[in-house]
């Protein structure tokens, strides 16, 4: 069973993906990840796209030519459209163009069960999309259970009956290195060093990122996978 996070999730993209956010290494990355993966999908039909554990929705902004249905388990939720446990959804089968989920298969008892409902709700050539951390401190205690690796992605994936897996690295080296020196600095005297610190580190990471795509690289010191799988 899925449990209720104890944790606000109110959102503010403009504020994360500033530089002076001392988590800016993070958020920088995971916003454009995300803000990319929807405007490649296909602008000719509107699809229906579930959001599980959608929180506030702060994502639907970069949805909005399709069909944005957010699910979360948190009754007090008033931004979901569905409330609902996301192992055992109130759907019917073959429903769905797209399945997202985003930093919430680590909040769940049971991830595969997850897998199996999204593949369940997609239709056949429907898309998976999710982001999932490898590297994150602990958050939303106590509903916070697991770290995946790819290989651990993929089996569970394969296990539901996706295809075309693709997992690829959102960030890596220099944003875990950058956030931690950024928080070291977030206090009173030093914040304004922050805004550097993220510039630097930020175009190192940009840097990794391009350089082990080129030459077909596999990076192990990974903070945030993309995945994208298809039905």
């Amino acid at each position: 069973m899925q449990k209720r996070s104890n944790y606000p999730r109110n959102r503010n993209l403009e504020s994360e993906n500033s530089l002076w956010n001392p988590l800016f290494l993070h958020y920088s990355f995971v916003i454009d990840a995300i803000k990319k993966y929807f405007l490649s999908l296909p602008r000719d039909r509107v699809l229906n796209i579930y959001d599980l554990g959608c929180g506030q929705k702060p994502y639907a902004v970069f949805a909005k030519n399709h069909k944005y249905i957010g699910i979360d388990i948190d009754e007090k939720n008033t931004n979901a459209d569905i409330i609902a446990d996301i192992t055992n959804l109130p759907l019917a089968s073959n429903i769905a163009d797209v399945v997202t989920s985003f930093f919430v298969l680590e909040h769940v008892v049971e991830p595969q069960k997850v897998i199996d409902e999204k593949y369940r709700i997609l239709k056949e050539g429907g898309e998976l999309f999710m982001l999932v951390p490898l590297y994150w401190e602990e958050h939303e205690q106590p509903y916070d259970y697991f770290r995946f690796t790819r290989f651990a992605l993929q089996n569970m994936l394969q296990k539901s009956g996706f295809k075309d897996i693709e997992i690829n690295e959102v960030n890596a080296n220099y944003s875990i290195i950058g956030m931690h020196l950024a928080r070291l600095f977030d206090r009173k005297f030093f914040k304004v060093f922050i805004p550097l610190i993220n510039y630097f580190f930020f175009r190192l990471e940009l840097r990794c990122l391009k350089r082990a795509r080129d030459k077909n690289i596999t990076l192990s010191n990974v903070m945030t996978f993309k995945v994208r799988a298809k039905k």
